[in-house]
């Protein structure tokens, strides 16, 4: 059962190397009607790869525009420096103020050691407010840091890719605040294997519709052989208590 689900991961804008079109409102509103879906957290291509802060206001009207669909803005941080950022808890408070529902950090690409965040980290757990991450940006050794320091920090690891399972079985054992979504969730019957040994509560619906295509994740999940319930939970539950508060 597909309608309903939340969508964890949609970039808004284009890829310079992409040959697919860019990916704005109206490419997001019909991308959530197409799959039925409950909502989308939508980050900015710029705030990936050109600019950091500017990009956020992309996703953020991407987000005013489409509230009634469900739509949430995932804004992304870098440290603070003079003429590009005042300081992280205060974005952290513009965020809260805008409605913003996460944040994305792109250690590697940017070109900064993720230590440099810790102002981020604090204000983010204060708040309840996730951080996520593609695997590629830091290292599992960086990442389990972070969660060890911030458990109070919900963490969410997207495009974990292929034979990444006994790294993530690290990362998620012992860090009851890391998660894992379903962008290229490549391991066969991995979703299965999560949920078989209780983690279906670490595991969210995600397609990265802008930068991957979304029938991967859709078919991954759809197709899996998880019980309704536990689709369900996948699908847009652990959204729902990440991203709207809907806490325990």
């Amino acid at each position: 059962m597909i309608e309903g689900w939340f969508d964890a991961r949609v970039v808004t804008g284009m890829h310079p190397r992409s040959l697919l079109p860019a990916t704005d409102r109206a490419g997001i509103a019909a991308h959530l009607e197409r799959f039925a879906l409950s909502g989308a957290l939508v980050s900015a291509m710029a705030s990936w790869l050109h600019d950091p802060i500017g990009g956020n206001r992309e996703a953020s009207a991407v987000a005013h525009d489409l509230a009634d669909r469900g739509v949430l803005a995932c804004w992304t941080a870098v440290p603070a420096t003079p003429g590009e950022l005042d300081s992280l808890g205060a974005l952290v408070g513009r965020a809260l103020d805008d409605g913003v529902a996460a944040f994305r950090i792109h250690p590697a690409s940017h070109g900064y050691s993720p230590e440099l965040l810790r102002e981020l980290y604090e204000a983010l757990e204060a708040n309840h407010l996730p951080l996520c991450v593609d695997a590629a940006e830091l290292s599992w050794a960086d990442l389990g840091a972070i969660a060890d320091r911030y458990p109070g920090l919900p963490i969410v690891i997207s495009a974990l890719g292929y034979r990444k399972l006994r790294e993530l079985w690290a990362a998620l054992d012992g860090h009851p605040n890391v998660h894992v979504d379903l962008v290229d969730f490549a391991a066969h019957q991995g979703a299965e294997w999560l949920a078989a040994n209780g983690l279906a509560d670490r595991l969210l619906f995600a397609t990265g519709f802008g930068v991957r295509d979304p029938g991967e994740s859709v078919v991954r999940l759809a197709w899996s052989g998880l019980d309704d319930a536990t689709v369900h939970q996948v699908g847009v539950g652990n959204a729902r208590r990440l991203f709207f508060g809907d806490r325990p």
